[in-house]
């Protein structure tokens, strides 16, 4: 782990990559071109074995600002996660995915919100959703509050690649659990609300989120399977209601129906996504 020196950047961006060669490049692009300029760029490179790693070893030639780290396998998004927090150096660390775009003025909006409001720990943020073709086809919002966030704590109200930590209060929860490959950032939620960490989320967009009416049909039902029992683990410890704890099953129940009732249930429920009560009628969410 480096030591905090003068001129320790404030930010930590960590991007963790796998075989991202057709979206990296926007990626980092669009970190670097920010408009607040005092961070690091953390990439963890987990084994990819496509153009990735030459890619971003380009791009670190280019800008001192990137720093690269490599797993000599696949690990995960867990572990890779984990090793970005324990190696960054930044007081407030910033997440984003490789195949998202950051607007311009996301690093900015997001340190003065921290900078303004010190107890807040975990700050997300609304996003763009934009298709395949690049077509931005609605805009998601998550609860401004931390009562409102709170309250749907069960249902996951975060748009993980918005997220911004204090990274001293992220370390003090332990950090992602390096054995999750996914949904690491679901049992994270609960282990910060364990804490008494405080949550906000930005209503203003933070994010390209490039998503499209098929994403909800990727999840396998063994993934479907551990976000239950995480979602469940979560619920009992924090002694949230028994219909959250029931709640929590939806995705799994989805996962076993055949794929037009799956498609179905997801319209169905996104009317109801109790995400929604929380965000304010801002211009950018209605």
């Amino acid at each position: 782990m480096l030591t905090k020196t003068a001129s320790t950047p404030r930010v930590t961006v960590l991007l963790a990559v796998y075989n991202s060669e057709r979206s990296i490049s926007k990626c980092v692009e669009s970190i670097l071109e920010q408009s607040f300029k005092d961070f690091e760029l953390l990439i963890v490179d987990d084994g990819s074995t496509d153009q990735t790693a030459d890619i971003i070893r380009r791009a670190s030639k280019k800008d001192n600002r990137i720093r690269i780290l490599s797993n000599s396998s696949n690990l995960g998004l867990g572990a890779s996660l984990a090793w970005g927090v324990d190696e960054a150096v930044g007081e407030y660390l910033i997440r984003i995915d490789a195949d998202d775009v950051c607007l311009p003025d996301r690093l900015e909006r997001q340190v003065r919100h921290l900078d303004q409001n010190p107890e807040v720990d975990v700050l997300g943020g609304a996003a763009l959703e934009v298709d395949s073709s690049g077509k931005q086809i609605g805009v998601r919002c998550m609860p401004a509050e931390h009562d409102d966030i709170m309250a749907c704590i069960w249902a996951n109200p975060f748009i993980h690649p918005t997220v911004a930590f204090r990274r001293r209060r992220l370390l003090d929860v332990g950090s992602y659990d390096p054995e999750l490959r996914r949904r690491q950032d679901y049992e994270l939620w609960f282990r910060c609300a364990e804490r008494g960490l405080r949550f906000a989320n930005l209503q203003e967009p933070l994010i390209y989120y490039f998503f499209d009416e098929n994403t909800h049909r990727k999840q396998p039902l063994r993934l479907a399977l551990q976000q239950a029992g995480i979602g469940w683990r979560g619920c009992r410890r924090l002694r949230l209601p028994l219909w959250q704890q029931l709640a929590v099953s939806v995705p799994l129940i989805r996962a076993l129906l055949p794929a037009p009732v799956q498609h179905f249930l997801y319209k169905a429920l996104s009317i109801v996504d109790p995400r929604k009560r929380g965000a304010r009628k801002s211009e950018s969410c209605l």
